[in-house]
Formats: structure tokens, sequence, C-alpha cells
């Protein structure tokens, strides 16, 4: 039988067993947040695959290394292979394809490490022909600089290698088999094609060989449209000015630049901030605003079309209010004396 204790007024009795249940209650809550955060660090640790060289087609033969690239310092990891979605018994940062075969290395490529998320699938396009026409892997942006390369099958002779887009040439060469764009735009998207003449095996035959592909540059960021608030801005009150852009979501670690001009004179130099203040906006401070977005490396500019913002001028109310009064006292002595000179006669 359990005695109770007598306690003094204010205070309340706790029993020995609710200590014990509450303790257990935290040391459980407590584990399951920190299962929850480290399901969410390893959700957040999501590897890339690359190849090395730089090329998503590559002809039977060629070599290729392919790597788990994660951004993250912890070492040593054991990685997880797959090619098409099946596991491969590999646990190396590297699978390294000598000599590749069409039917047993071409495929979608995946790799992952213990607690982090599964990659993206990336292709490796083997193929067995003369010459192909080699791009990067990852996607085009305008801005990025771009290397097209007309490759040919080991062990046989090439001279001139010419390179066309749209069906026009633009370059030709005998010994260099790259076409290289130090900064590409979105108006050079198009079909890309290469030839090659080979000799043959006996060397006694040369023919020409070709590949095409087509090249799509993407938009990093959007045209800037330039928006103000308030939509009507009075003498005296506070004007903000925004260059609203958009960055495509695979590049939106980009840092970007915006500039500020108004009647085509820059009110603001570039600076991280989209945003363009004036405290205390004055009847000086109309015109024609547009501003301009770029990227740090300065390889991809966007002017907006321009905007007018009229400041409206502040009234003197207690001028006005003196006219009203006046007007109005004016108005009534008229209708005084119309309505008194009408009796009178």
């Amino acid at each position: 039988m359990l005695k109770h204790t007598a306690t003094p007024r204010g205070h309340h009795y706790t029993h020995p067993r609710c200590d014990h249940l509450s303790v257990f209650c935290c040391t459980l809550c407590s584990l399951c947040v920190l299962c929850d955060l480290f399901s969410s660090i390893g959700g957040a640790i999501k590897p890339v695959v690359t190849f090395t060289p730089n090329w998503g087609n590559i002809l039977y033969f060629d070599d290729v290394t392919i790597t788990c690239d994660v951004l993250s310092t912890e070492e040593p990891r054991t990685y997880h292979w797959y090619k098409d979605k099946r596991l491969i018994e590999r646990d190396q940062q590297r699978l390294h394809i000598i000599g590749s075969s069409v039917e047993e290395d071409r495929g979608d490529y995946q790799c992952q490490t213990i607690g982090g998320d599964i990659s993206d699938p990336v292709f490796l396009n083997v193929t067995i022909n003369y010459v192909i026409l080699q791009r990067p892997l990852s996607a085009i942006y305008e801005g990025d600089p771009l290397t097209l390369r007309c490759h040919h099958i080991k062990d046989l002779d090439a001279i001139n290698t010419t390179f066309y887009k749209d069906d026009q040439e633009i370059k030709s060469s005998e010994s260099d088999s790259t076409f290289h764009i130090p900064n590409i735009r979105r108006s050079q998207s198009g079909l890309y094609k290469c030839t090659k003449r080979i000799h043959r095996y006996d060397r006694s035959i040369v023919r020409e060989f070709s590949d095409v592909s087509f090249i799509s540059v993407k938009e990093i960021f959007s045209p800037p449209e330039i928006k103000v608030t308030p939509s009507r801005v009075i003498e005296g009150g506070e004007m903000t000015v925004r260059c609203d852009t958009r960055l495509d979501p695979l590049r939106g670690g980009t840092e970007l630049h915006f500039a500020f001009y108004r009647d085509g004179r820059t009110v603001r130099g570039y600076n991280v901030s989209d945003t363009y203040r004036v405290r205390s906006s004055q009847l000086e401070d109309s015109g024609k605003y547009t501003c301009e977005v770029r990227t740090t490396s300065d390889t991809v500019r966007k002017m907006s079309d321009g905007i007018h913002i009229q400041i409206t001028q502040k009234y003197d109310y207690t001028v006005q209010n003196i006219i009203r009064l006046v007007i109005s006292g004016i108005v009534l002595s008229a209708a005084v004396c119309f309505i008194y000179f009408h009796n009178k006669w």
C-alpha cells in the first residue's frame, strides 16, 4: 500500500514513474529528430555521374572513365553503380572502360553512396561508325564554351576535317579535328555536321564520312522585366524599382549582377541586389527606366524593355482648400444675388 506524504502548499507531488516516463518520451523524441536530420542530410547528397573525356557519344574500342562526383568531404566512401537500373559489382568511385563495346557498355549509368540519393541517369552512347560528331555530355547554356570534335575510328588515317552549321561551312582544316565556340549564344543553336576523308586499311581508297548533331542552346536566365512599386509614386514618397528575372533551375547557383538606368544614364551600377530604391522621390527622378542583368563572368548580358515612371507632384492642400472656399463663396454669392433680383422683379 502506497503511503501518502503531505506536501507543502504550492508544491505538487510527482510520482517516480512519471519522471521515468517523461525521460523516456524525451529520449524517443530526440532520436526521431536525429533520424529526420540524418535522413534530410542523406537526401541532400545527390551524386552526379561524369565522363572523362567529357563526350556523351564514343566509338567502339574507345576508352572512357565514368566518375561518381559527390559534393562532400566525407571519405572514404562505398559506392554502388547501376547500368540500366541493374547493380554492377563495383564499389569504387570510378569505372574504367577500356576498349568499349556496344553490347556491354552502352546504356544509362547511375551511382549512389551509402545513406545518399541515387544520381540521375546519364547515357553513354557507344556506336559503330567510321566518324562521329562528339559533343559535351551535359546540357549547353548560353555563355558556355562549346567544343565539338569530329572523331574517327582508331588505326585509320584521316585528312581534311570540315564543319558545317545548317549546311553552311564554318571551318575546314587538314589537321584540327575540333571546332570551338568560346561563348555560345542561343542564336547559334542548329544542326551541326562534320565530314572527314578516311584512308581505308589498304590506303588505296579515300572515302568521305560524316555525322550530324543538333545543338540546342538553353536560356540561362529569362529576359529581365522592370517593375515599380507603388504604381503611383508621389513626390517625397519611397519608390522601389525591381529587375525581375528567372534562373534556369539547373543553373540555380549562378550569381547574377544587376544595374539600373534612367534615360540611358546609370543610376546604380552592377550589384548583386535586383532592387533599386529611392527613399524620397523627387520630380527629377521621373524618366524612362531600364535594367540590365549579367552573369559574374560577363558572358551573358540582357537588357529589359523601358518603363516610364512619372513622379506625381505633391499638392499644397492648404492653398488648395483656400481656393475651394473662395470659389464656393463666389458661387454662393452669385446664387443669392440671382434669387434676390429675381424676386424683386
